[in-house]
């Protein structure tokens, strides 16, 4: 007797087609919904644009809570910050990181350095976070911590994420916590285009690399924002 019944081939399911895309109404719920950002953190922005010119360049609310959960779930106290811009960050972890908590932060731009003083200050954070004007690729090569750290930040020049991960990898406890914004190099990692220089695509690509072949991270990457690595020292 003949089958008449067809049976199909199952199709398998990709990878891609496994991750839920990111509509710009879910955007909208994350960042209205899972935020670090308040009243404050928001004038600190916007009067940092329009009044001092300083780019709007800094991470998103939603990356703030990230960051937050971060500083929670190891219950960082001694964070460093490459890259202040106009302290919106620093004030983020801070918040965070409650009591007996030091955030030292660095930050090249003298214009950035005076705006992130005064808002520090006006979230009467001051005794929390200290705030150097120095060029970081510099300051590295001398920083030498009293304790170990437990949480670092990158959040400057991209070319430089490989000299400050080398410097400062031998302060970072084992278990802390190693995070890098812009891992996405502002999404022209594997797209460059004419107005950005195919160079910064290029060193943040090298960078994934060696950051991976590192024997004393575990290394992972969250597309949030502009895509942030997170590395734990072993």
């Amino acid at each position: 007797m003949k089958n008449n019944c067809s049976t199909s081939t199952p199709q398998l399911i990709t990878v891609r087609d496994r991750q839920t895309p990111l509509t710009p109404e879910l955007l909208d719920y994350i960042e209205e919904t899972f935020t670090a950002e308040d009243s404050f953190l928001s004038d600190v922005v916007d009067a940092s644009w329009y009044m001092e010119g300083i780019p709007q360049i800094n991470i998103t609310g939603w990356q703030g809570n990230f960051l937050q959960f971060l500083v929670k779930s190891i219950n960082a106290k001694n964070i460093l910050e490459i890259g202040t811009l106009a302290g919106y960050s620093a004030i983020t972890m801070a918040r965070a990181a409650g009591d007996n908590a030091h955030i030292l932060t660095i930050e090249k731009e003298r214009l950035h350095y005076k705006y992130a003083l005064e808002r520090i200050a006006q979230a009467g954070l001051s005794d929390k976070i200290e705030v150097v004007n120095a060029n970081a690729r510099e300051w590295v090569k001398n920083y030498k911590p009293l304790q170990p750290l437990d949480m670092i930040f990158l959040d400057a020049d991209k070319s430089g994420y490989w000299q400050y991960v080398q410097r400062l990898t031998p302060h970072l406890r084992s278990g802390g916590l190693l995070i890098m914004d812009n891992a996405f190099a502002f999404g022209f990692l594997l797209d460059t285009a004419p107005e950005r220089s195919p160079e910064l695509a290029k060193s943040m690509l090298g960078f994934h690399k060696k950051l991976l072949g590192m024997a004393e991270y575990f290394t992972t990457i969250v597309p949030i924002g502009d895509g942030m690595l997170l590395s734990r020292k072993t």
